[in-house]
């Protein structure tokens, strides 16, 4: 099979004939470890936005201090800005990111203050959006068996007020001016449901990102709840009668969310990040969660902050193999939904995913323990 047959078989419910592995195009530096591994049946997962966002009657201004960005939002009804930390090469290398494939670091939000809550109402309220297909489209005709094209969408109403608007103060008041978050969060709701759901219910992708990076730490089972999972609900109505999967990068600890992500209609666990970063191990989820697709984000601990570190990775990878018998037809492994990796890893997990065959025995993760021993001894 081609890796992107691989990935639609186990999308589609089937066996494919091994266990999909593949990397997020925009950690890939390309190079001739990169094809050694792609030769090797790693695949791709490029992702694409497939909307235009636009807000009408807000004048933004955009200035650069140093290592910093600064947004200023002028709008009939006050001023907001946001401030930015940028790395080297931040608007030359690919996809928004600097040259070490970082994003930038968000050190002040739009929201300071209560009185700036008008202005983002004021935002929301004319915020739109439109379809633009064309980089799905063009990025699946040049993809070809390579893998697979993820249309992308905004952060969920909630996640895009924490992470991208006010942040960590949102907690606050949600406890002293819940009305006035909730009033926000609402209009960002109604405009997703009338123009952006629709929008993604017609791309061309067989599976669509909504949102993410889904923490306990910043997202707890009451707010998941009441303000994640009937966001999830709506979109996935749609996308399911379009024949379209709902994926959700799930990147952070899991463990308290378990059952409200088992009963919500997301169908594709994107980035679910084992011990030793996440807290959730994989055999409890795929049993927990027996109607789910995981897409497994190999841990950076292990696969970059040792650096490179063959044999570990290895040993780490065979083990989160053996924990997904017999439910292995239900997971892909992702190299990073992180950062770039030490090459030399790369290899080491693509040495291990060429060999592995489906279904995945115990006899044969014992067979490739050994061989890895053997290896580790003659050095």
């Amino acid at each position: 099979m081609s890796p992107r047959e691989r990935i639609l078989c186990m999308l589609n419910g089937g066996k494919p004939d091994k266990v999909p592995f593949a990397h997020c195009d925009r950690h890939l530096p390309r190079g001739e470890m990169e094809r050694a591994a792609r030769n090797m049946g790693m695949g791709l997962l490029c992702y694409r936005p497939c909307y235009i966002e636009y807000v009408q009657d807000v004048e933004l201004t955009v200035k650069y201090e140093g290592e910093y960005i600064v947004r200023r939002y002028d709008t009939p009804v006050g001023s907001v800005f946001e401030r930015l930390r940028v790395g080297v090469g931040y608007g030359q290398a690919c996809f928004g990111r600097d040259w070490k494939g970082m994003q930038p670091i968000r050190t002040s939000f739009m929201v300071k203050g209560l009185e700036d809550y008008r202005v983002l109402k004021f935002i929301a309220e004319n915020l739109h959006f439109k379809p633009y297909y064309y980089p799905v489209e063009d990025q699946d005709r040049r993809l070809g068996e390579d893998g697979i094209v993820v249309s992308t969408l905004p952060y969920e109403p909630m996640q895009r007020l924490v992470i991208e608007w006010v942040g960590y103060r949102l907690y606050v008041d949600m406890l002293k001016n819940k009305d006035v978050v909730e009033e926000i969060f609402c209009i960002l709701e109604e405009r997703y449901v009338k123009e952006l759901f629709p929008i993604a219910a017609n791309s061309p992708s067989k599976v669509i990102l909504y949102g993410g990076n889904i923490d306990s730490l910043i997202v707890n089972p009451k707010m998941f709840e009441k303000y994640y999972l009937p966001t999830y609900e709506k979109l996935a109505g749609m996308l399911h009668a379009k024949g379209k999967l709902l994926d959700v990068h799930m990147d952070g600890k899991l463990k308290a969310l378990s059952n409200h992500i088992a009963n919500s209609k997301v169908d594709i666990i994107e980035a679910f990040t084992p011990p030793p970063t996440g807290d959730l191990p994989l055999d409890e989820a795929l049993e927990l969660w027996k109607d789910k697709i995981i897409w497994i984000n190999f841990p950076s601990a292990i696969s970059t902050a040792l650096g490179p570190n063959q044999q570990n990775v290895k040993k780490f990878l065979i083990e989160l193999l053996e924990k997904s018998i017999p439910y292995s037809n239900r997971i892909m492994i992702i190299a990073s939904t992180e950062n770039f990796l030490p090459e030399e890893n790369l290899i080491a997990m693509a040495e291990v995913m060429e060999e592995i065959k489906q279904p995945i025995e115990r006899e044969t993760i014992e067979c490739m323990r050994k061989k890895l021993f053997s290896t580790a001894s003659n050095v």
